[in-house]
């Protein structure tokens, strides 16, 4: 009995007492707390483990291209009927615009060209390229902000040209 006491002192005991309700205490909350009750954004996506969420836990229309890995989707997985924009249909209609414009060396913001797009057509695609590389450089290419041609910015000497070109089609809504 007295080498039961030499162990049983105020801070073994209490020491003791705290360690089981340290370890009581996880157990508790790794049994007890859901999904439910988690704060809307409380869970950073790196602490979700890969491959653990199915489609149901997903919310619908809160994940966008972007999100996805290249080539990740086949045809199974898209909804057809759901795709706006681009119709099967007009891709039998595409037209490439062009225009080619000649490069001033002197132009400090660069210079523009522009490929406008036929009436009732809206640009699904572009680029530009300039006719010696060596020399020139196109800076920026997209859209314009109707989405009515495809707009470039290049730089370089005098004598250099450079083509934009525009792909359009006719869609049935610009998103």
């Amino acid at each position: 009995m007295n080498r039961v006491r030499k162990v049983l002192t105020f801070s073994n005991v209490v020491a003791f007492i705290a360690l089981f309700v340290a370890l009581g205490g996880s157990v508790y909350a790794a049994g007890k707390i859901s999904g439910t009750q988690l704060k809307a954004g409380s869970v950073p996506s790196n602490r979700i483990k890969s491959h653990s969420l199915t489609g149901k836990q997903i919310k619908p229309k809160s994940l966008t291209g972007a999100q996805f890995k290249a080539d990740s989707l086949g045809t199974t997985q898209i909804n057809e009927s759901t795709l706006t924009g681009v119709s099967a249909s007009s891709i039998a209609l595409v037209q490439y615009v062009t225009a080619t414009v000649a490069l001033s060396a002197t132009a400090p913001a660069g210079t523009q060209g522009t490929a406008t797009c036929p009436p009732g057509t809206y640009a699904i695609g572009g680029g530009a390229s300039v006719s010696n590389e060596a020399f020139a450089y196109v800076n920026d290419s997209g859209p314009n902000a109707t989405r009515t041609g495809w707009i470039a910015t290049a730089y370089g000497e005098n004598g250099i040209s450079m083509t934009v070109t525009a792909i359009c089609t006719a869609v049935n809504a610009i998103g």
